[in-house]
């Protein structure tokens, strides 16, 4: 028992939102036939990572999503991408710009394994730039499949050992993070994050991160996963279009917090009780 995520380590082509859903299309059914329910693509995984491209033409890298629990219509951008979906039911969990009545988010667009469009999580915390760009989320967001919760978050929301908790205090038995990590300063960080999110809060966490070269940056792919009691799982390797395969065990969870009480023997009566957030829970009926 548990949920099988396939991690799309794929390419994006700068501004190309035809080929780039179109590949999200293909991996669709590469992930089906690996046996996985959810297909996760990396942050803005369907215009590429370019933060100054966007803002300059936000319409023309953006997409608008259909009302929540629809499918997207007859001659939209994203039909192909959720008739794929709900032909082999799969969850895709897709990183992209999504127009709003202001600023687009920095998101990652939830379509179920019916081809409905269920919404978005809109990155918390932005980096540097994206400010500028972006307007931040304003909620956290679950998936629910089969008794397996799973929460999202993007690239820099993993530096923040808040969001996770929040997500493990609220049930998540997992945690992904749709990513665009660059060779450079903060690659070391990347090995550090996951992991420590991982165990401190005894959840299963997993990484899908953007590979190749755009706007001149090269990213280095790496996309991974780790136990709750932070121990690899899986990892893609460097540089390559690759599909990891991981099984999130509801099982796995609840033996390591046997062990591993984190979350119940925090000290609250010195240290308070963590904030709870907005939460929207989508599930796949």
């Amino acid at each position: 028992m548990g949920l099988t995520i396939a991690l799309g380590q794929a390419p994006s082509v700068p501004g190309d939102l035809a080929a780039n859903l179109g590949l999200a299309t293909r991996l669709v059914d590469e992930a089906a036939r690996r046996g996985a329910r959810v297909l996760a693509l990396p942050e803005l995984f369907s215009c590429g990572y370019d933060p100054g491209s966007i803002r300059t033409d936000p319409d023309g890298w953006s997409l608008t999503a259909p009302p929540a629990g629809t499918a997207p219509p007859r001659g939209s951008p994203l039909a192909p991408l959720a008739a794929a979906a709900a032909e082999a039911g799969v969850w895709v969990l897709l990183g992209s710009a999504v127009a709003t009545a202001g600023r687009p988010h920095n998101a990652v667009l939830v379509i179920d394994p019916y081809g409905r469009a269920r919404g978005h999580y809109g990155k918390t915390h932005l980096w540097q730039e994206e400010r500028d760009v972006f307007a931040p989320g304003t909620g956290l967001v679950m998936i629910e499949d089969g008794g397996v919760t799973l929460g999202i978050g993007i690239c820099y929301d993993a530096g923040f050992p808040e969001l996770t908790r929040a997500y493990a205090l609220a049930g998540a038995h997992a945690v992904l993070f749709c990513s665009a990590f660059a060779t450079g300063p903060t690659e070391y960080r990347y090995g550090v994050y996951h992991p420590a999110r991982a165990v401190e809060n005894t959840v299963t966490t997993l990484v899908v991160n953007a590979v190749g070269d755009i706007a001149g940056e090269h990213y280095f792919g790496r996309s991974g996963a780790w136990n709750p009691e932070g121990r690899p799982l899986a990892n893609c390797p460097d540089d390559v279009s690759d599909l990891c395969v991981v099984n999130v065990s509801p099982a796995e969870t609840a033996a390591v917090r046997r062990g591993l009480p984190y979350l119940t023997d925090l000290r609250t009566d010195l240290l308070g009780h963590a904030v709870t957030p907005s939460l929207t829970l989508i599930g796949p009926t």
